[in-house]
């Protein structure tokens, strides 16, 4: 290529030449050489052409003996044969298989200088050479395996110190009394040490095995994984998470009785996804973690005292002292009506025809069944208005007829029929125990390992304060 353009400049030059230089230069120059023949020309063509073949020729040999050396280098390639010509590559010959083929086809693209390769690889179809070549590969892998045994059995020991030294921190009971006195919040931070020593021998181990990038690659996967899963189970995560949370703050325990937005009932168990209640029907109430942890608790066992109210409506003539203090005093020596606080009293309303009354007395939950000692205070104020002759009178209504009544024949009155006044307050059952609780203790005796309120629940069965 030099050369022909060294050819084509002298042809030009005398044309150059040619035009008049209005001003001498200081330096004189050399006068050009005369114009070139047409044989001239077309041997120095000639020339450069031969030139940059030779060139290209060269290249081509240079890549040709590289192209070969490294297949001469790798076992799969050894019976291919590569064929180099102007920047064009042809393989031949047999290939172990077909990777083994597009392998060498793409270490040949890689190489600088080839313009085209042409694949005329063929796999190797002869059954015994095929048989020797697996053979071959499982034993450079049972080689290699062998060769890195020691390393894998130092991991191992590694992950089983790890293992073992989990196991003694998960049973250091000491270490867990004194974060926290909740036996569920120590059962959480024992798994919680466990499953992390673990994972750091795990870690360990893959680091001594020189294995990296398979942690990088597992948390990347993990995080994808955790993102696709918390997507598609919100639900299930949400209630999980807030199972641990309930489980921490324990708002309520087995055997409590608690209202959880409108549904009533005796909590039986807390598991990570559901909290178990059964309501005085003897139902199960199945409640998702996430509405009890988002929703209204009021528990109603936490404190063992509890209050019950009496509603009754007197006459208006009635004198609301004397019927507040009678009311009052008859819940005083009810049995189960604890003296601190005392029974009270209040005028809560006005009626049309009476004035409400409401009397207040309260309750030992674990020495007295709540319900009964309600109802019979109900009972026995009812029969200690009706013995003092105080009016309790049922609303009145003013009816207006435009026509005159016809007669009506009044109704042969019948003898009254006495009502028995019902057991002294002392005789009235009012144990703590009653038909619920008996269920209850029969569910929380088949309580699942799962439960994570069993471990407070076996405590005492007594109401805390």
């Amino acid at each position: 290529m030099p050369v022909l353009a060294l050819a084509l400049l002298l042809l030009l030059a005398p044309a150059a030449s040619a035009t008049p230089d209005p001003e001498p230069p200081a330096v004189p120059l050399e006068v050009p050489p005369a114009a070139l023949s047409a044989d001239e020309a077309d041997r120095l063509a000639t020339q450069a052409s031969q030139a940059e073949a030779g060139e290209i020729a060269s290249e081509g040999a240079a890549l040709g003996e590289r192209l070969r050396a490294i297949l001469a280098a790798v076992t799969a390639f050894r019976d291919i044969r590569a064929e180099v010509t102007a920047g064009v590559v042809v393989l031949r010959g047999v290939a172990p298989s077909v990777a083994a083929a597009d392998d060498a086809v793409r270490m040949a693209e890689k190489l600088d200088g080839v313009l085209l390769v042409v694949n005329e690889i063929a796999v190797e179809r002869d059954l015994a050479r095929r048989l020797d070549n697996a053979w071959a590969a499982v034993r450079a892998r049972l080689q290699g395996a062998l060769g890195s045994l020691p390393l894998l059995l130092s991991a191992l020991l590694v992950f089983a110190g790890f293992w073992l030294a989990a196991r003694l921190l998960r049973d250091a009971d000491f270490l867990y009394q004194l974060l926290s006195a909740r036996t569920l919040l120590q059962n959480l931070l024992r798994q919680t040490v466990f499953v992390l020593v673990l994972l750091a021998g795990l870690v360990a181990a893959l680091l001594l095995m020189d294995a990296g990038a398979v942690i990088s690659t597992a948390l990347g996967a993990a995080g994808v994984v955790g993102i696709a899963l918390g997507f598609a189970f919100r639900n299930i995560v949400e209630n999980y998470l807030a199972g641990i949370l309930l489980a921490i703050r324990q708002p309520f325990r087995a055997r409590d009785v608690v209202d959880i937005d409108g549904s009533t009932g005796t909590v039986l168990r807390m598991t990570t996804s559901e909290t178990t209640l059964l309501d005085a029907d003897g139902n199960h109430l199945r409640l998702p973690n996430a509405l009890v942890f988002n929703g209204k608790v009021r528990n109603y066992t936490r404190n063992p005292l509890r209050r019950f109210t009496v509603a009754v409506g007197v006459g208006t003539n009635v004198e609301l002292d004397g019927a507040q203090d009678l009311a009052i005093a008859t819940l005083a020596r009810m049995n189960g009506v604890v003296d601190k606080p005392a029974p009270s009293s209040a005028v809560v309303g006005l009626g049309d025809s009476s004035v409400l009354l409401e009397i207040y007395g309260w309750v030992d939950q674990g020495a007295a069944n709540f319900a009964r000692v309600a109802s019979e205070a109900r009972r026995l104020v009812k029969t200690a208005f009706d013995e003092a002759g105080i009016d309790m009178p049922a609303p009145a209504y003013a009816v207006t007829l435009s026509a005159p009544p016809a007669e009506v024949t009044a109704p042969t009155p019948r003898p009254a029929t006495p009502v028995p006044a019902g057991p002294d307050p002392e005789e009235i059952d009012i144990s703590a125990a009653d038909d619920v609780a008996e269920q209850v203790e029969k569910e929380l005796a088949q309580t699942e390992p799962a439960d994570l309120l069993s471990a407070g629940a076996a405590e005492d069965t007594a109401p805390r304060g």
